[in-house]
């Protein structure tokens, strides 16, 4: 499913358990030596610093990564530039006829992260905004525990359809007549999204709704250097090797991301290791492990 076309099904990305909600296990770092993220079906990794919750820290967990000056200014005015997106929309709708379309991916999570420490600098409250996500039976478990774990830790409310996006979103118009925009996780790297706007119209033959895109030009690099400058809790599977997460069924990791060891391994390798999903080196490669829609 696309998360970023309305006019398509939403994408089901999968979630996992964050330091604040995961097993006390001892953390086991992949084969190359990275432990940030990994631990059986839960991640480690500290919480936004701008969000206010200081009681979701684990003093293990460090970057994973290398942030220069250059890319820390490059994403702060990415923050800026989100920020601003927020204000024009609320010149436009009042937050009573907002919702939040989450699917527990990357890109969802950096835009509800944003968008949560933008409404508190604002004093907004959280669950003014609800989220909404759609189940599928089809969907890693991880997911479903990820978007629990969010709901606790932004304070939101969750809306939950089982269908796909476009009859979830007819039946939600009708129980909540008054929201009348989406934020949407897109980005213009995503399929079908390359010609997207900021702020677009759902196609005639959907509920009529704004999409609110603030992330669209954000690069894969982009999300992954937000995450791990801001430390926001991620789905495991990204650790895992996972770099664009939809179904169980049509999901696998990036086999560009297959350790050296267990490559070199071959068919011997009887329990393959990836690298964690920043350490793609070619975002053309993001959806390489995901079965071609037919």
């Amino acid at each position: 499913m696309h998360k970023c076309c309305i006019q398509t099904q939403t994408q089901q990305t999968t979630l996992t358990k964050s330091t604040a909600f995961s097993k006390k296990k001892k953390i086991r770092s992949n084969c190359n030596g990275n432990s940030n993220g990994i631990g059986g079906k839960s991640i480690m990794s500290n919480c936004h610093s701008n969000d206010g919750d200081d009681n979701h820290t684990d003093a293990d967990a460090t970057c994973p990564v290398a942030i220069t000056d250059a890319t820390r200014d490059h994403i702060k005015r990415r923050v800026r530039t989100a920020y601003e997106f927020f204000d024009q929309t609320l010149m436009q709708y009042k937050i009573a006829q907002l919702i939040f379309c989450f699917n527990g991916g990357k890109d969802c999570t950096v835009l509800l992260d944003l968008l949560m420490g933008y409404c508190a600098q604002r004093n907004i409250d959280s669950g003014q905004i609800p989220m909404l996500y759609i189940e599928s039976d089809d969907s890693f478990e991880e997911i479903d525990d990820f978007v629990q774990h969010c709901v606790r830790r932004y304070k939101v409310k969750l809306i939950k359809y089982k269908d796909s996006l476009k009859v979830a979103l007819t039946q939600m118009t009708h129980d909540m007549p008054l929201i009348k925009a989406v934020f949407v996780g897109s980005r213009n790297t995503d399929p079908y999204c390359d010609k997207l706007k900021a702020m677009q119209k759902t196609d005639s033959d959907w509920p009529d709704m704004m999409r609110l895109n603030p992330l669209l030009e954000w690069s894969y690099h982009d999300i992954w250097h937000y995450i791990h400058m801001y430390k926001v809790p991620y789905c495991s599977l990204y650790a895992r090797g996972y770099t664009s997460i939809g179904y169980k069924s049509n999901t696998f990791p990036n086999p560009h991301l297959l350790c050296a060891e267990c490559a070199a391994a071959g068919a011997e390798a009887a329990t393959p290791c990836y690298r964690p999903a920043w350490e793609l080196a070619d975002p053309t490669m993001e959806r390489a492990g995901r079965h071609s829609s037919k």
